[in-house]
């Protein structure tokens, strides 16, 4: 009896010492600012302080993300918390309470955003950051519907999910080339026969490095709107400081419908809030890679 058990054990200790060592090596990989060809611009975007880049190892998250929609904007990176890497790489979709992410507008990634239309465009979103919030959600739940389709197809389960209502505040952080604002979102979701509330705060940060505007998006508990805050800060910070200065002037930005830029912005920090529901829900995903 002693042998077979001591063989067991020592199995499951090679297994997790090897998924141990398998996140602090892609940790320290991702630890690295990874740089994005944007519009002909290459942007250098570090990781935000205390999240890993999502990458394939991390199969179940990896796949899901994949299917989150957000027809608006480009996603150029996913982050996850240090501490959900080695659940991630073994297969799992961890509580993933902490997320990043990193997108540019479609619309206006071509083209070179100078200071001075960037404090225009600052202005417009003090603006309309509460103004326009009802057509924000109903934007929000197109979206949502199209990913609800994805991910029931991808883990083969009924799923649902959608925005029950949304708290904008007012813009806390701007310098010359950052604004950052953060909200409150309340989100519904079902799986199965399970169904799940949860109101999540987050931090939307716009940062126009090198003439790109870029949307960062910091989702944390809802009683964590003050870390998002500040690992956005620092994130924009830093992306700042590893690229060169936005151009005065702009060039070719005839015909941008700025307000639309400005919903897109908003609306895909929405969509992108909605897999903090997936806390507590995760043994639903476990299909097997196609």
């Amino acid at each position: 009896m002693k042998g077979p058990i001591l063989q067991e054990t020592t199995k499951g200790d090679v297994m997790k010492r090897t998924v141990v060592i398998c996140a602090v090596i892609l940790h320290t990989i991702n630890a690295y600012a990874e740089t994005f060809d944007i519009g002909g611009t290459e942007i250098v975007i570090p990781p935000p302080e205390g999240f890993t880049i999502v990458t394939q190892e991390m199969d179940a998250v990896y796949r899901l993300n994949l299917r989150m929609e957000d027809p608006n904007n480009d996603q150029l990176a996913y982050y996850i918390s240090d501490m959900d890497v080695p659940a991630a790489i073994n297969g799992e979709i961890p509580s993933l309470e902490k997320t990043s992410a990193v997108k540019v507008n479609k619309q206006i990634k071509n083209i070179i955003i100078g200071l001075k239309d960037f404090k225009k465009f600052k202005n417009k979103i003090k603006l309309q950051n509460k103004e326009k919030i009802e057509e924000i959600k109903s934007r929000a739940s197109d979206i949502f519907e199209k990913t609800n389709k994805g991910i029931s197809e991808e883990f083969d389960i009924n799923f649902a999910m959608g925005v029950n209502d949304v708290t904008p505040l007012d813009p806390h952080f701007e310098t010359e080339n950052i604004l950052s604002y953060s909200m409150y979102a309340n989100y519904g979701a079902s799986i199965e026969q399970e169904k799940k509330d949860v109101i999540v705060s987050s931090t939307t940060t716009f940062v126009n490095v090198a003439g790109k505007i870029l949307f960062l998006y910091c989702y944390g508990p809802q009683n964590e709107i003050e870390w998002t805050r500040e690992v956005s800060k620092l994130w924009a910070e830093k992306i700042v400081s590893s690229n060169p200065d936005a151009p005065v002037k702009s060039t070719g930005i005839g015909g941008i419908d700025w307000r639309r830029v400005i919903l897109k912005g908003i609306t895909g920090g929405i969509s992108g809030g909605i897999i903090a529901l997936l806390i507590g829900m995760a043994t639903f995903f476990k299909k097997k890679p196609k």
